[in-house]
């Protein structure tokens, strides 16, 4: 095997030269000083070992292993240039797969609408979610991006949080009408808990009453399940009470299906970040929908600032102007 290492920018300019008939005209076309034409051509051919052009003091003719040389070469670097500018032109527009790890708590809500406005924005680009809660490796299954709720792991991912989500109690209109809307964490605390994870152990979240009162409420468990369309499925039917992201819980929210208790107090709200495995050579599609995201969520955290939290019924008028936008 030969150990030359070819160099495309060398093979490039000895064709120009063939085809402009001498260097002087092959570095006006190119824009680049005669000197430097003369000598990538006397590199390439020192590296290839043979005469390639018989020069003369106003033109340039082909050896015979020059002719040969540039006539299998020729198409080949034009293939090559056809495709270099084939891909530079695309980066112009995102285009493409985008595989984008979701955990199954997004899974449910807004997301899906973001979606579809990201694909009405860029057509070009297809959309592959993968919904699953245990921690994948992007570059082993070559994903672009992923979604995180909550805090981040310790990783050598490039991670950029886009916003920060509320949490909420949730129940079923039937749940409240059996067993009361509780008005203190005490009763919260006697009440069914649906438990979003693994394990039977209670669960304790820290809460912050509109006075500025921080309390630790702990809640015991009656189902617990790791998956998110079976925790809100035994919310909705009565089951008990849950601990919801509010853009998950919107929609149950506004058909009636779900109410939220407890609206005095509030959780410490859950960063939503955007993690993807390096900032160099980010592809188009990429970088877009990370914009598009933030904007997205920009829009949606500027209409909830205008509301009082403890407003609900307003918080949800401002989802459902979301939704429709």
């Amino acid at each position: 095997m030969s150990n030359l290492m070819l160099d495309l920018n060398q093979l490039a300019i000895f064709i120009r030269v063939v085809d402009e008939g001498s260097f002087t005209a092959a570095g006006k076309s190119l824009q680049v000083p005669k000197s430097r034409i003369s000598r990538m051509v006397a590199d390439l051919e020192s590296t290839l070992g043979v005469r390639l052009l018989q020069r003369s003091t106003r033109q340039v003719s082909l050896t015979q292993v020059g002719a040969d040389y540039y006539n299998n070469c020729k198409h080949l670097v034009a293939e090559v240039m056809d495709v270099h500018a084939e891909i530079s032109d695309r980066q112009d527009r995102p285009h493409g797969v985008l595989r984008i790890a979701v955990p199954m708590i997004v899974g449910s809500g807004i997301l899906g609408r973001f979606i579809a406005q990201y694909q009405q924005v860029y057509p070009d680009v297809r959309v592959e979610l993968c919904h699953t809660d245990r921690q994948v490796n992007l570059i082993e299954e070559k994903f672009d991006l992923a979604l995180l709720v909550g805090d981040l792991p310790e990783s050598s991912l490039i991670a950029r949080t886009v916003a920060e989500t509320d949490l909420m109690l949730c129940a079923s209109p039937e749940y409240i009408q059996r067993n009361g809307t509780p008005s203190s964490i005490e009763e919260l605390q006697n009440m069914d808990f649906v438990k979003i994870g693994e394990g039977m152990q209670d669960e304790s979240f820290e809460m912050t009453h509109m006075s500025g009162t921080v309390s630790t409420v702990k809640l015991k468990p009656n189902i617990v399940t790791n998956h998110i369309a079976a925790a809100m499925s035994s919310i909705i039917h009565g089951e008990g009470v849950g601990v919801l992201p509010m853009f998950m819980a919107s929609e149950y929210l506004l058909s009636g299906r779900m109410v939220s208790i407890m609206n005095d107090w509030s959780f410490r709200p859950q960063s939503f970040s955007v993690v993807y495995p390096s900032r160099q050579y980010l592809s188009l599609k990429v970088r877009c929908f990370i914009d598009f995201l933030v904007a997205e969520i920009e829009e949606l955290k500027l209409s909830l600032d205008t509301i009082p939290k403890n407003e609900n019924e307003k918080v949800l008028l401002a989802y459902k102007k979301l939704i429709e936008h």
